[in-house]
C-alpha cells in the first residue's frame, strides 16, 4: 500500500537536516527495539516520522497497467490479472492454406475483463500451466487488436509469455472472483457477469442438436434463484463439464451474460468457458477459539476464530453459558442468519479440551494475507499513526464522522477505517501501541489496495502498551 522511497522523500522534504543515512539508522533502531513480527521498513518509518512530528500522507503505491487501460494497437503489453475462463483449443483456416490452432482465455482484474487469444506458438505454455478459474497470471509481450465485438483483444504470439504469478505480494492485489461475485439479480437488461451465486431451483437437462451448417452442438440448462427470488433459466452452450445438480444446492456460475429470450424474459447464458462450481456441504458444528466478547442491545456476542482464521459472531441466548477469552468451544448454532450464529439452546455452546487447537497468535492474519472481500478477520498489529476522527461530506450532501488509523506488522501496512458512531473507537490510540483487532472486515479499494473496517461487534484490544 505504501511506497518506501516516496515516504522517505516526504519525510526528508519536511526534515532535510536529518539526511537519508540518519533516517535509515533510526528505522533500523526502531525495528530492533520493537522486535520481530510487527514492523516492515515502511512501518518503522511511520513511527520515526511520528516521533519527529511529521504526518506521512503520501506514498500510495501505483499499480501496473490495468485491463481498462488497454487500447487497440498497443504492443509489448504486460498485464497481471486472474483467469476467468479457459476455452478448448480451436482451429482456423490459414490464408496460405492449411489449418492453424489457437486458444481463448478470459482475464479479469476486478470489474474489467478482456479476451486473450493465444496463438499456436504459445499453446504449449497454456497446457503446461494447467490454468484454472481464479489463477493469477502475468501476460508479457502481448499486443492488442480489435476484437469482433469492437473491444480491445489481447493476443499472445511468438514473443509472448504467459506465466502463473507466484509472488503473493503481487497476487494479493488482484481481487479474486469471491470479491466480485453477485447474487442472481432481477435481470432487466443484457450485461456481462464475472460470476453469479444462486440456489438450484430445477434439475438440469442436457440435449444435443445439429446446427444449420451441419455442425453438432449441445446445451445444459437448469433453473437458479436467489433466496426468496424468482427462478431464472441458465443455459450453458457447449458446456465443458456437466456437474450433477440437485434442487436446493448452492452454485456459483462464472463468466455468463444475461440475454432476452424469444419469449421476452431474461435468461443467463454461458459457453464452454463458463464453470459451474457446486458449494460443498459443511458440517453444522464449528470448533472455535474465543478471541473476544462484545455486546448487542439485548444479548452477549462471542467472537470466535476457526482454523480457517475467520471470525464468527455468536449471539448467546439466555441460559447459554458464556465462555471466556481463549477457551476452545464446540458450537452447534440453532440458526445462522447472514453469517451470524445464534445459539439459544443450553447445549449449543460447549467447552472442549482441544490442546492442539491453534492459539490466538497463530490464528491472527498477517496484513499481506488480507485478500478476501468482506471477510471478518483478526489481526495483531502496531499503530503507526494517531487515531484521528474527521467530518466527511458524502455524495448526498450529508456529513458523517470518519475515524482513521494506519497500522502495520512485519509484512506491510494498512489503513483502518471506522464510520459514524464507531469512529470514536480509534480516537486516543497512539503510535507504537500494539493492538489485537478482532472481527474487522477486509475491503478492497481502487488500484488493488485493501483497508480494514470496523463493524458494530468489532473489538480493539490493547496489548502490552506502547513500544
Amino acid at each position: 500500500m505504501y511506497d518506501f522511497e516516496t515516504l522517505i522523500g516526504e519525510l526528508l522534504q519536511q526534515k532535510p537536516e536529518l539526511g537519508r543515512d540518519e533516517v535509515l539508522r533510526r528505522i533500523e533502531e526502531k525495528k530492533r527495539t520493537v522486535g520481530a513480527g510487527y514492523l516492515t521498513d515502511q512501518g518503522a518509518l511511520f513511527l520515526v516520522a511520528g516521533e519527529l512530528g511529521v504526518s506521512l500522507r503520501k506514498g500510495d503505491a501505483s499499480s501496473d497497467m490495468t485491463i481498462k487501460d488497454l487500447y487497440i494497437g498497443a504492443n509489448d503489453v504486460t498485464v497481471v490479472a486472474r483467469v476467468l475462463a479457459v476455452y478448448p483449443v480451436a482451429t482456423y483456416n490459414k490464408k496460405d492454406g492449411g489449418k492453424g490452432k489457437y486458444q481463448r482465455l478470459s482475464l479479469f482484474d476486478g470489474k474489467s475483463s478482456v479476451r486473450l487469444t493465444v496463438w499456436e506458438e504459445g499453446l504449449e505454455q497454456v497446457e503446461k500451466l494447467r490454468l484454472q478459474v481464479d489463477s493469477p497470471v502475468r501476460v508479457a509481450n502481448a499486443y492488442v487488436k480489435q476484437g469482433l465485438d469492437g473491444r480491445p483483444n489481447l493476443n499472445l504470439g511468438k514473443r509472448g509469455k504467459l506465466e502463473v504469478v507466484n509472488d503473493e505480494n503481487v497476487s494479493s492485489k488482484l481481487p479474486s472472483i469471491s470479491t466480485v461475485v453477485q447474487k442472481i439479480p432481477n435481470l432487466t437488461k443484457e450485461e456481462q457477469f464475472i460470476a453469479l451465486d444462486g440456489v438450484v431451483a430445477s434439475e438440469p437437462r442436457y440435449s444435443e442438436f445439429v446446427r444449420s451448417d451441419g455442425s453438432e452442438g449441445s446445451l445444459f440448462q437448469f433453473g437458479i434463484a436467489s433466496e426468496g427470488g424468482k427462478e431464472t433459466r441458465i443455459v450453458i452452450w457447449s458446456p465443458s463439464a456437466r456437474p450433477e445438480l440437485k434442487r436446493g444446492q448452492k452454485v456459483r456460475i462464472t463468466y455468463v451474460r444475461s440475454k432476452r429470450s424469444n419469449s421476452g424474459d431474461f435468461e443467463v447464458h454461458g459457453d464452454a468457458g463458463s464453470v459451474i462450481i457446486v458449494d460443498s456441504p459443511k458440517s453444522e458444528r464449528l470448533v472455535l477459539r474465543v478471541a473476544a466478547t462484545s455486546s448487542s442491545q439485548s444479548a452477549k456476542v462471542i467472537l470466535g476464530v476457526g482454523k480457517d482464521r475467520k471470525v464468527k459472531f455468536i449471539e448467546l441466548g439466555k441460559g447459554v453459558n458464556e465462555p471466556s477469552q481463549n477457551d476452545v468451544i464446540d458450537v452447534a448454532p440453532d440458526e445462522t442468519i447472514e453469517g451470524k450464529l445464534y445459539c439459544r439452546s443450553p447445549n449449543s455452546v460447549q467447552l472442549t479440551n482441544d490442546d492442539a487447537f491453534p492459539g490466538l497468535d497463530e490464528l491472527a492474519l498477517k496484513l499481506h494475507e488480507v485478500k478476501e472481500e468482506d471477510a471478518q478477520i483478526m489481526v495483531e498489529v502496531i499503530a503507526l499513526s494517531h487515531g484521528s476522527v474527521d467530518d466527511v461530506r458524502l455524495r448526498d450532501g450529508t456529513t458523517v464522522k470518519k475515524g482513521e488509523l494506519v497500522v502495520g506488522d512485519d509484512t506491510g501496512e494498512m489503513k483502518l477505517v471506522a464510520w459514524r458512531d464507531l469512529s470514536g473507537r480509534v480516537s486516543g490510540i497512539q503510535p507504537g501501541e500494539r493492538l489485537r483487532m478482532v472481527g474487522v472486515a477486509s475491503k478492497s479499494m481502487k488500484m488493488g489496495a485493501w483497508v480494514l473496517q470496523l463493524s458494530n461487534f468489532s473489538v480493539i484490544e490493547r496489548l502490552r502498551g506502547r513500544v
